[in-house]
């Protein structure tokens, strides 16, 4: 059993190696971790379902700006579609790392499209 808090270190560790730049291991381990946290504890991540990241596209998609910003006020807009790609995005490449390195059978990830987002 693997939890996703495992992974997560693990996860760092190998892209510290391949030279990943900082600012890339924080998004990807941020993005995780606020997944992490949405699913409500630290699953094994063999139980994590392409349903889960629906349901947290879904989420996101109903939340208020900076609503768990530590020190700026909530807005009544919500969250950008673009924000909402990104996290997706980092979710994507932690589930593509962990296949990679085989650490699950499948990735559940990939079943999964991604949010639109508007062109500007």
């Amino acid at each position: 059993m693997t939890t996703l808090s495992d992974a997560l270190t693990a996860y760092r560790l190998c892209a510290r190696a391949e030279g990943r730049s900082p600012r890339t291991i924080q998004w990807v381990t941020s993005s995780v971790a606020y997944f992490r946290d949405f699913l409500g504890g630290d699953p094994d991540i063999v139980q994590i379902s392409p349903d889960d990241l629906r349901r947290f596209i879904l989420a996101l998609q109903q939340k208020d700006k900076y609503s768990s910003h530590p020190f700026s006020k909530p807005r009544q807009q919500r969250l950008s579609p673009q924000s909402i790609n990104t996290y997706c995005r980092a979710i994507r490449v932690f589930f593509g790392y962990l296949y990679r390195e085989e650490l699950i059978e499948h990735n559940p990830m990939e079943k999964v499209r991604m949010p639109r987002v508007p062109r500007a």
